[in-house]
């Protein structure tokens, strides 16, 4: 059972929200879902001291309180609810993805992008493994633990959470083995998983694990709506 709060104070957009959760719900009937609407930022917070939800849908303007404000709340007793933002503006991207917000959903919030979001927080994904040969031994490495791949010559250095692999491959061969668009290459020595990017400006890329590569002339507006597209 997948217990959801939804907090708009905008009556119109918090059932426009409950619609989109109902047709979900639909389209995935082994799911257990039940949602409370809360159209003030203060009945939310009233509410979290006494149950805690799996999923909050936030507007991210409520009355005196934000949703980055809301949101902050709910982090400090509740460190694995997830967090959706339904928005008009983008002016808080940077904030969401700080306490790791699942999604950020722009209004008016097309049907696709919500069922997207909603598959992130209430469905297994299949784990996918990278199969590489190390010193003679193959090794199956989870994907989505990868945070970027370097070339050294003839050997490529696959950085995970865990630990660090060097095998002897080709960038194009571990790219198409790969096969997610969540990874991109910067230039011809460097992937990197963009889901895994810390922070970008204009001249650098820095990863979760504090790696910072130099970002291709050029390519900041795109890497930076690549990063945003699959960060939220």
């Amino acid at each position: 059972m997948y217990k959801i709060a939804i907090c708009d104070d905008e009556k119109s957009s918090a059932a426009e929200a409950a619609e989109l959760l109902e047709k979900y719900k639909t389209a995935h009937p082994r799911l257990e879902m039940s949602a409370d609407i809360f159209y003030t930022s203060l009945d939310l917070l009233d509410a979290i001291e006494k149950t805690s939800y799996d999923i909050y849908l936030l507007d991210i303007y409520i009355d005196k309180l934000n949703g980055i404000e809301i949101a902050q709340s709910i982090r400090k007793k509740d460190e694995n609810g997830q967090i959706i933002f339904m928005t008009s503006s983008n002016a808080f991207y940077k904030e969401a993805f700080r306490i790791h917000a699942v999604h950020y959903l722009e209004k008016p919030i097309l049907k696709e992008d919500f069922f997207d979001a909603m598959d992130r927080v209430c469905q297994e994904q299949e784990v996918r493994f990278l199969v590489v040969r190390e010193s003679g031994e193959v090794r199956r490495i989870p994907i989505d633990d990868i945070i970027y791949v370097e070339s050294e010559d003839h050997y490529k250095r696959i950085v995970t959470d865990a630990k660090t692999y060097f095998v002897r491959s080709t960038m194009q061969t571990i790219m198409e083995d790969i096969g997610e668009d969540y990874f991109h290459a910067l230039g011809m020595k460097t992937i990197v998983n963009l889901k895994r990017v810390l922070k970008i400006n204009k001249d650098t890329l820095s990863m979760e694990d504090g790696a910072e590569f130099s970002v291709p002339r050029g390519t900041y507006r795109q890497l930076s709506e690549l990063i945003l597209k699959y960060t939220f």
